[in-house]
């Protein structure tokens, strides 16, 4: 069995969001599925650090809410957690923890993407 997370994308930047995400983690892409408008991201599947992120536009009308969702992303030693944040940072990720070694043996950081997810992510360190 395995969890993957499925971020709806408000405001109708479906794609853009996938494309934010494709860069950022240097995934690769599954599948990728407009919707019938041509507008909407209907869904999206990307490969990245061993497992997978599902994402779609928002198709409940909800007037754009802000997103709710905090997505943990836990990386092998081969993915630098200051990389990753100084990258994020580069593409417009607003900080809330800055990168730091924390007492349970990772290194851990937080921001906020563009379309309101916030992302946890840690590393062991060394």
């Amino acid at each position: 069995m395995s969890v993957v997370p499925y971020l709806t994308i408000t405001g109708g930047r479906g794609a853009e969001a996938a494309d934010f995400y494709r860069k950022l983690f240097e995934a690769s892409e599954g599948v990728r599925m407009p919707a019938e408008d041509g507008k909407r991201l209907m869904h999206c599947e990307l490969q990245f650090a061993g497992g997978a992120l599902y994402l779609s536009d928002d198709f409940q009308n909800n007037g754009g809410a802000p997103a709710l969702a905090s997505v943990f992303v836990g990386l092998g030693k081969a993915v630098e957690v200051d990389a990753l944040v100084t990258k994020a940072k580069g593409m417009g990720a607003t900080m809330i923890q800055e990168p730091q070694d924390m007492f349970w043996g990772d290194r851990f950081a937080m921001f906020y993407d563009p379309f309101g997810h916030r992302w946890q992510i840690g590393a062991p360190k060394g």
